[in-house]
């Protein structure tokens, strides 16, 4: 839930209601907060998530867990959120060198105790996020050593439940609630899955609030655990009015700044996540137009991850900045490179490495145009490529307009790592979304269209 703004099945005046609801029986409730909203959103790309710290303060959450998605504003950001915090964060397998320990204000475990039974938490992160955030020095270990000694250590402080949270799924995980080693997991996912794993239950953004009404029969040590999940209705869920009128606050201060009319859609537009990193999108060539443009390079290339709208807009509606903040909520800056045929080659193939998995490497383009085989194997998928019409040569070099997060290498592309920067002046680079907004206003209305850049071939 990153984005205050959109009025979703699940919301945080919804959720402080079935909390106040909760809490009034005589059931003990813990309430954890499985994270994955501390950014990217339009409101985090001015204040880094704090706003949602200051939301869930008034929830008071017995803990906080982390999802790739909190680190979108890198480490020392996540550090200042977790002072901001008057709640514990835990993350299990998450180590920074700085400190030779988790990174500062993250805690490794926790155990919360309610009506007199402990509940120990291991939360797993995973490790793709050092690279998908480019995360400047905190590293990710994979977890299974740490899960056996965090449940050691949290049995040795009297941890009667043991829950493990996480977003991957791991062979091992059902092999340890299959010997009670944990007791159940809550997994915490961005599009459902149909596997039914036994005691996991899992969380997802079209169904973001989870139910968990816990009992067991005999004693502590062997017990039978015996879990519900009610069905939630959100249309009936109540809200209260404190948190109500905070987060309407945040939103009229959203609005003064970001609701400025700049430009209309000239046709219908869609940004959803599962066309945007799988195929070529007239929203996504606008926006690699626009910094190519800008840039006046030969080609510009721009990772689907960087557009995290997920909406559509009607032709003639008004374009706003809080549209394109929507759009663009990184603050990705341009870059400029030098780089051979042969490099943008393998740069094209890392794009279609892992599209069957729907991930933001997946590359929107212009002054390039490419064809691709999912059948092939990885790293051998790119059929054909031609740049402004003629074939690639993989001995030229080429002008490139990137984005600052692609060129230190993030979502794999580290063949970017040795290519030439071109020189710029002390000034900063411009912010894409700037880049994008300034297009706008200059064109009034936009009309981008398919244009056959990117295809698959069916083989």
């Amino acid at each position: 839930m990153p984005d205050i703004g959109i009025q979703t099945r699940g919301t945080y005046s919804g959720l402080a209601g079935l909390l106040e609801k909760m809490r009034a029986e005589d059931t003990p409730t813990i309430f954890t907060f499985a994270g994955g909203s501390l950014g990217p959103s339009p409101f985090s790309s001015l204040d880094k998530g704090s706003h949602i710290i200051d939301i869930l303060n008034t929830l008071e959450p017995d803990l906080m867990t982390l999802t790739k998605r909190d680190f979108s504003y890198f480490e020392d950001e996540l550090t200042l959120r977790s002072y901001e915090a008057a709640f514990p964060i835990v993350s299990s397998n998450l180590y920074d060198p700085l400190t030779n320990s988790n990174l500062e204000g993250i805690l490794t475990s926790l155990i919360v105790e309610k009506g007199n039974t402990k509940v120990g938490f291991i939360s797993i992160l995973d490790e793709e996020v050092v690279e998908e955030y480019l995360l400047q020095r905190a590293r990710v270990f994979e977890p299974r050593q740490i899960i056996q000694q965090q449940i050691v250590a949290l049995k040795q402080q009297g941890a009667e439940l043991m829950v493990l949270v996480y977003s991957k799924e791991r062979d091992y995980y059902q092999t340890l609630i299959s010997e009670n080693k944990i007791d159940f997991a809550l997994r915490v996912l961005s599009v459902p899955k149909q596997d039914h794993l036994n005691k996991v239950y899992s969380i997802i953004n079209q169904e973001p609030f989870m139910l968990l009404r816990m009992s067991w029969q005999g004693n502590k040590q062997e017990k039978n655990l015996i879990i519900d999940t009610p069905k939630i209705n959100y249309s009936l869920l109540p809200t209260r009015p404190t948190t109500s009128l905070l987060i309407n606050e945040y939103n009229h201060r959203l609005d003064r700044l970001l609701n400025q009319k700049i430009g209309v859609w000239g046709s219908t537009i869609d940004t959803s996540k599962t066309l945007i990193r799988t195929m070529e999108m007239p929203i996504g060539n606008f926006i690699a137009d626009s910094l190519k443009n800008h840039a006046k390079t030969d080609i510009a290339l721009v990772n689907g991850g960087d557009i995290r709208g997920d909406k559509s807009y009607k032709k003639g509606a008004a374009i706003t900045r809080r549209d394109i903040a929507t759009e663009l909520p990184f603050r990705s800056r341009a870059t400029v490179l030098s780089v051979t045929g042969e490099q943008l080659r393998q740069a094209l193939e890392n794009s279609v490495s892992q599209v069957e998995d729907v991930k933001g490497r997946f590359l929107q383009v212009s002054g390039i145009s490419f064809t691709y085989s999912i059948e092939k194997p990885v790293n051998e998928r790119i059929q054909t490529i031609q740049v402004n019409g003629q074939p690639l040569d993989v001995k030229q070099t080429y002008s490139v307009a990137i984005s600052d997060y692609l060129a230190h290498g993030g979502d794999g592309y580290s063949v970017f790592l040795n290519a030439q920067h071109h020189q710029q002046n002390t000034q900063p680079a411009p912010l894409l979304s700037d880049i994008v907004t300034r297009t706008i206003q200059q064109k009034k209305t936009i009309t981008p269209k398919f244009e056959l850049r990117i295809k698959r071939v069916i083989e």
